[in-house]
């Protein structure tokens, strides 16, 4: 790291720790250029990980999407960049391993036991980069958010390369509304499985 951006993350952090809102821009246009997508990379890497500072809902929200929108920003020609930047993060600070996230993707998804080992090398997949994204259903994208606590929208739109401005945690699940909607579609994507595929294959490659 450059001592440049080493002060400029470092100046972050105090005002994150003050419990001031940090403009993620300002920030970013203190470097050159050069060193900007690294310096989004080590903010958003923080805010996934730092203590909440005491801020009310609304700033909380807001910081947060600041920082995850410079992240997709800055790698939104490659979504699986996202992917692989921020599962690892997000699934730790849920406290899931890996297969603890498979299970729990298993339960919310309705799978069979025996299908917990190919949904883990799946997201061994997403997490290397490995995977395209755009081939997340929807019932999955749904079901890894609920599993995450995170907002439904921001995987959404990382699936498909958009930068993700909408709030990044959130409390509530998915409502009874859409949950019905969901098993409709999770009825019409297993009625599609291609030749050799399995429902595992569909949720993380069928898209739709």
């Amino acid at each position: 790291m450059t001592s440049e951006r080493e002060r400029v993350l470092s100046d972050f952090i105090d005002a994150w720790n003050a419990g001031r809102r940090p403009d993620v821009d300002a920030f970013l246009a203190q470097v050159a250029a050069a060193e900007r997508d690294a310096l989004a990379d080590e903010i958003a890497a923080f805010v996934a990980w730092a203590p909440d500072p005491d801020y009310d809902d609304d700033a909380m929200v807001a910081v947060t999407a600041e920082a995850v929108t410079a992240l997709a920003a800055a790698g939104a020609a490659e979504p699986a960049s996202w992917w692989s930047a921020w599962m690892p993060l997000l699934r730790e600070r849920a406290a899931l391993t890996r297969a603890g996230l498979a299970a729990r993707l298993g339960e919310r998804l309705g799978l069979a036991a025996g299908a917990r080992a190919k949904t883990e090398r799946y997201l061994a997949e997403l997490e290397g980069g490995r995977l395209d994204p755009s081939g997340l259903s929807r019932r999955l994208l749904d079901a890894l958010a609920g599993a995450l606590g995170i907002g439904a929208d921001v995987l959404h739109d990382a699936a498909h390369g958009r930068p993700a401005a909408a709030p990044l945690f959130r409390g509530d699940d998915v409502s009874s509304g859409a949950a019905a909607a969901l098993d409709v579609l999770a009825d019409a994507l297993t009625a599609e499985v291609r030749d050799g595929w399995d429902e595992v294959d569909v949720l993380f490659r069928g898209g739709a």
